[in-house]
């Protein structure tokens, strides 16, 4: 990358979007006058007098370590592309993420484009940042669907569910472990691996020029490509390095799902595990195709239909939603902006 175009991205001051805080606000506001037509008012107030201090307590520990695991993981990916860089600015650098998809004009990027700002400011190379994003989606998302696999699994043994569930996750379980072997099998063939990755492609340049009025160059895809295999070869070679970024990823998952956990028992309420983790996932996954910065109404929409389908009160679905979702996402935002201007004061 061309030296002087690193340096003028690095220095160029990131702009907080005013339109975006505007939007987000009315959407707060607009939700609130929602929830008295989507809840029993009685219900829902009879649930928060009755909350289990104790469990809220643990489902923001719970958080906390999810961000302790997304730290760990940045630092065995920077670590292997040869970069040291101290665990609370990369604890920082993790919690600027809710805050940067929101406020930041970039949308969707905002997070990436905030790690290659400040990681820029520690000395680190262009090409080893782009590397370092690849990486950590692939081990983040190889992570997330173990963690469904698991979620599949379980499903079944849920003694309240009917058949019909039971039968839609072992369908998916099926679909998911098959593709699966099938990129194994891709990977395993350079040449048939491109053609696919280039339909592929072309797929997501059909949705990109919907949405956001740009395509991916053929430079950049083949760039993408080689770095997928770098990275996947890098960790390749270092069975011990690709376990603890397992793990760490598996961390930053499940000390999400358990602060979820933890809410639905803060209102006395026992969810079974594999409802629990098929209902995330799935509403993560229309959060994450809704091109929606953080998948913003979708998530919280979905996972209050899921669950209710899946046999939990619509009221305390509603409400264990609520409530995860500000401890897993909305309360991060301001510690999120205290990081962003620590991490700038000190660069």
């Amino acid at each position: 990358m061309n030296s002087e175009i690193s340096k003028t991205n690095t220095n160029k001051p990131i702009k907080i979007n005013l339109k975006a805080l505007i939007l987000l606000v009315i959407f707060v506001v607009g939700f609130c006058f929602l929830i008295p037509k989507l809840v029993d008012i009685q219900e829902a107030l009879k649930l928060i007098l009755k909350v289990n201090k104790f469990y809220l307590v643990l489902a923001v520990t719970a958080e906390f370590l999810s961000y302790v695991g997304a730290a760990w993981l940045l630092g065995i990916i920077l670590s292997r592309l040869g970069y040291k860089i101290g665990f609370w600015d990369r604890f920082k650098i993790g919690s600027i993420a809710a805050f940067a998809i929101h406020f930041f004009p970039v949308g969707t990027l905002g997070e990436g484009a905030v790690d290659y700002y400040f990681l820029r400011k520690k000395k680190v190379e262009p090409g080893s940042i782009f590397l370092m994003l690849i990486l950590r989606v692939i081990i983040t998302y190889s992570a997330f669907l173990l963690v469904f696999l698991i979620g599949l699994i379980l499903v079944p043994t849920a003694p309240h569910l009917p058949f019909s569930p039971k039968l839609i996750s072992l369908v998916i379980f099926v679909l998911i472990s098959g593709g699966i072997l099938y990129l194994i099998y891709l990977y395993r063939r350079k040449s048939l691996f491109r053609q696919r990755w280039s339909s592929f492609l072309k797929i997501v340049d059909f949705f990109l020029s919907k949405v956001r009025k740009r395509e991916i160059s053929r430079e950049r895809s083949d760039e993408i490509f080689t770095d997928i295999y770098q990275g996947i070869g890098l960790f390749g070679k270092k069975k011990r390095s690709s376990v603890f970024a397992l793990i760490a990823a598996l961390i930053y998952w499940l000390g999400d799902i358990t602060c979820f956990f933890f809410v639905f028992l803060s209102f006395g309420y026992q969810i079974h595990w594999g409802v629990l983790i098929f209902g995330y996932s799935i509403a993560s996954l229309l959060g994450m195709l809704s091109f929606i910065p953080g998948g913003l109404g979708v998530v919280e929409g979905s996972m209050t239909l899921l669950y209710s389908a899946l046999g939990v009160p619509a009221t305390l679905a509603l409400m264990s939603v609520l409530v995860f979702r500000f401890f897993s996402f909305w309360i991060w935002i301001p510690v999120g902006l205290y990081s962003f201007l620590s991490l700038r004061k000190n660069s």
